[in-house]
C-alpha cells in the first residue's frame, strides 16, 4: 500500500534544502477521504489555489493531485490525506526569486476513531493564554507556520479538554486550534471575521455557503462567549462538535447545532 507521494513519487523523504522546512515556505490541506470520495474537494483546491497564487507558488494543476490523492488513499475505506506544497528548494537565503519548481507530499493517515463520539455528547473547550498576531498578508491561508498552534496546544494535558479557543492580540474570538467556531444567537450563526488572521477553514466555507442567510462574519469578543445559546466547532477531520463548556460557562446542545450536523451527514 503506498502511503506518501513525493512530487509523484513513492518517497518519505524530501530534501534538507527544502523551503518549507527551512522557513514554513508553503501550504497545506487535510482533507478527509470515504470510500475514494475525497469530501469537499472543490473547496479544497480553491483555497490550495488562491493561496498558491498570493504566495507566489505555481499552482500544481488538481488533476494531478487528484490522481496523486488517489493513489495513497487506495485500498482504505476511510482516511485522512495530507498535501503539502511548498516552495522547492533553495540554497539558505529568504529571497524567493528566480525559484519556479514548487514541492509537494501527498500522504494518507488513518482515520482516527473516537470513542464515544464527541459529536453526541459534546465536547469541553478552554480559552488559551496564547494570543494570536495580527498579519493580513496571511490571513485566511492554511500556511505551514502553526508555531502559535504548538504553543497553545502545549498549555493543557486534561483529556477532558478537546479544544483551545484562540483570540488575537486585541482579544478577539478567532478560531480553535485546530478547528472554526461558531456561536448562535436567537437562531443565527456568527463566526469571527479571519480578515487578520486565522485560518478559513473549508468546513466553515461550506457552512457559511449552506445556511447563508443565516450566517454572520464579524468580530466577536471573548465575553460574547457566555451569552451564546449554543457554540460549536468544526473542521474537516471531525466534522461539526458541539460545545457543552468552556471554562466555566455551560451550553446546550442546541437545535441549530444539530440542524448542521444532520446536514453535514448528507454531504
Amino acid at each position: 500500500m503506498i502511503e506518501c507521494l513525493v512530487d509523484g513519487e513513492i518517497s518519505d523523504q524530501i530534501s534538507t534544502a527544502d523551503r518549507g522546512l527551512q522557513y514554513g515556505d508553503g501550504l497545506f490541506e487535510t482533507i478527509a477521504v470515504s470510500g475514494g470520495h475525497p469530501r469537499f474537494w472543490q473547496l479544497h483546491m480553491d483555497r490550495l489555489s488562491a493561496g498558491c497564487e498570493r504566495l507566489g507558488i505555481p499552482v500544481t494543476p488538481q488533476p494531478v493531485l487528484l490522481r496523486e490523492v488517489k493513489t495513497v488513499c487506495a485500498g482504505q475505506s476511510r482516511c485522512i490525506v495530507k498535501i503539502i506544497i511548498t516552495r522547492g528548494n533553495s540554497e539558505r537565503n529568504y529571497s524567493p526569486t528566480g525559484l519556479q519548481q514548487a514541492n509537494r507530499i501527498v500522504s494518507a493517515h488513518t482515520w482516527p476513531l473516537e470513542e464515544p463520539d464527541p459529536g453526541v455528547f459534546g465536547i469541553r473547550a478552554r480559552v488559551c493564554d496564547l494570543r494570536l498576531g495580527i498579519q493580513p498578508a496571511l490571513a485566511g491561508m492554511k500556511h505551514l507556520n502553526r508555531l502559535e498552534q504548538v504553543l497553545a496546544r502545549a498549555e493543557w494535558d486534561d483529556p477532558l479538554i478537546a479544544e483551545g479557543i484562540l483570540l488575537d492580540c486585541e482579544d478577539h474570538v478567532i478560531c480553535g486550534i485546530s478547528s472554526n467556531i461558531f456561536l448562535v444567537y436567537a437562531g443565527r450563526l456568527l463566526t469571527p471575521r479571519l480578515d487578520r488572521c486565522g485560518i478559513r477553514g473549508v468546513m466553515r466555507a461550506a457552512i457559511l455557503n449552506e445556511f447563508r442567510e443565516r450566517c454572520e462574519q464579524r468580530r466577536l469578543m471573548l465575553d460574547m462567549l457566555p451569552d451564546a445559546e449554543e457554540i460549536f466547532i468544526c473542521n474537516t477531520e471531525r466534522g461539526v462538535l458541539p460545545v457543552i463548556r468552556v471554562g466555566h460557562w455551560e451550553y446546550e446542545i442546541g437545535p441549530v447545532t444539530r440542524e448542521v450536523r444532520e446536514w453535514l451527514k448528507q454531504q
